[in-house]
């Protein structure tokens, strides 16, 4: 198992990440596939990190690290955390998950936040172990 920032996008690498984040979301018939110019924008852009875990070529986890300043210092979001469901339960997410708090950590940041649901118990239960506190919050979303 290979863990990297995410350089090089390929058809391989697009057609591996639309198959992850089909396998995250909670209704993929709602998800449109993603472009290689839009996975291009995403690994160009310096307030984000893609890490893979890569076994072969092939992508079979990843996770996206948002870099936010705001009035109180600089923070990161965690997005798009996903393993292959052939490859759950074997480490790979926690490799991808220590790859992206290093990358936050080589950039600075103190405070790194991510939400999932409740019924993605296996995650949850990672997050805990990676010393993720859960926060007393509610989210809001508005689709425009």
């Amino acid at each position: 198992m290979n863990i990297e920032e995410l350089a090089e996008v390929t058809p391989e690498v697009v057609d591996d990440v639309n198959s992850l984040l089909g396998q995250l979301v909670h209704d993929p018939s709602t998800l449109a596939p993603v472009s290689a110019r839009e996975v291009q924008e995403i690994v160009d852009d310096a307030k984000t990190v893609v890490v893979v875990a890569r076994d072969g070529g092939r992508v079979v986890g990843m996770g996206l690290l948002l870099v936010v300043t705001k009035f109180r210092g600089k923070y990161a979001y965690i997005e798009d955390m996903v393993v292959d469901g052939s490859q759950r339960g074997k480490g790979v997410g926690t490799l991808v998950m220590q790859q992206l708090i290093a990358s936050a950590r080589a950039r600075g940041i103190h405070t790194i936040e991510l939400s999932t649901r409740p019924s993605r118990v296996a995650a949850n239960e990672l997050y805990k172990k990676l010393g993720f506190v859960q926060k007393e919050t509610n989210v809001y979303r508005m689709t425009l």
